[in-house]
């Protein structure tokens, strides 16, 4: 039996920069267990920065990383055994070995599997602590949210409605501001590439927005600080690890946090691990019951991984990009 594998020939930018190949599958040593993938998620930040030579990011030859969910078959692990389903480092792979590390069981409710990897995994957490803890979000306030339509994006605004606050997406195409404020149920969504960006806020948040979770950085997040859409005492809850610092472009547009109280937060999931039960324990009733919308865009077959993953590095997914197996 082989390991169908995707790795990496060139910093990414089309198709023919991904390598598919036939590995030997892995053996076990003691301490390990071997899962055979069922669900993967394509993270465009994972191999986005190659060119920087920052440490942990993909490089030429390597498998390209992935989450994963994933079936124990194999196991020499005192935790994980056989018949287990689990969250996993697994890169894009039919098998993978693991020792456990950030491995975990997937919860019941995590229904289905690849909920896991998308508004009950990582991306939901970030926009329920990000916005909980971090903002310490109010009823009454208004949200505004980038990427609205992504797993993080849709779920922070989900969670703002939850909450009793007011949520306002921007999205790129009139398709996804369509399910956001039809399946998501958000206030309003702005189509910022055929829409006035800048005239719509105004109407719809003329008082300014108290939080902005932030899921692109670049030319959305100038806008929202240069054309002074912040109110006094706002919070930027920043989710995307490509967003350049923000506090020089507050500076040029005449925002001091001494003065207008803004603050720059960062949604780090890795901070909130020893929460994530916290988190699930009001999420899953909340996915259960319906009260939360759930875009995924899926392909089949591990062949169609590199496509799929391009599409998200440019921004033209619509909803939490996975592969299934």
């Amino acid at each position: 039996m082989h390991n169908l594998q995707i790795r990496l020939k060139a910093l990414p930018s089309r198709p023919s920069d991904f390598e598919l190949i036939e590995a030997a599958l892995p053996t076990l040593t003691n301490g390990t267990f071997l899962a055979r993938a069922l669900w993967l998620a394509l993270d465009p930040f994972h191999v986005g920065h190659g060119a920087t030579g920052n440490p942990g990011f993909v490089r030429p030859g390597d498998l390209v990383p992935a989450r994963g969910v994933g079936e124990v078959i194999e196991s020499r692990h005192d935790v994980f055994g056989v018949g287990s389903i689990v969250v996993l480092d697994a890169g894009l792979q039919q098998f993978a070995v693991s020792r456990g590390q950030n491995a975990r069981f997937v919860h019941p409710g995590q229904t289905p599997s690849s909920t896991a990897l998308g508004i009950l995994g990582a991306p939901g957490m970030a926009a329920y602590f990000g916005l909980l803890d971090l903002a310490k979000l109010r009823a009454g306030e208004t949200v505004l949210v980038s990427a609205a339509s992504n797993a993080a994006g849709s779920m922070a605004g989900q969670i703002a409605m939850l909450k009793g606050a007011r949520a306002i997406g921007i999205a790129g195409t009139r398709e996804k501001c369509e399910w956001v404020t039809r399946h998501a149920r958000l206030t309003a969504c702005i189509n910022y590439r055929s829409e006035p960006l800048s005239a719509r806020l105004r109407q719809l948040a003329p008082r300014g927005v108290d939080v902005y979770f932030d899921n692109t950085g670049g030319d959305l997040l100038e806008t929202v600080i240069a054309e002074r859409h912040l109110a006094g005492g706002a919070r930027i809850v920043q989710n995307s690890l490509s967003a350049a610092d923000p506090n020089p472009a507050l500076l040029r547009a005449g925002y001091l946090p001494e003065k207008d109280g803004i603050q720059v937060l960062r949604a780090r999931v890795r901070d909130y691990e020893h929460r994530r039960g916290e988190f699930l324990r009001e999420a899953i009733p909340w996915h259960g019951a319906g009260r939360i919308a759930v875009k995924d865009h899926v392909v089949e077959g591990l062949p169609k991984a590199p496509e799929h993953l391009l599409l998200a590095m440019r921004g033209d997914n619509f909803g939490r990009p996975l592969v299934k197996l």
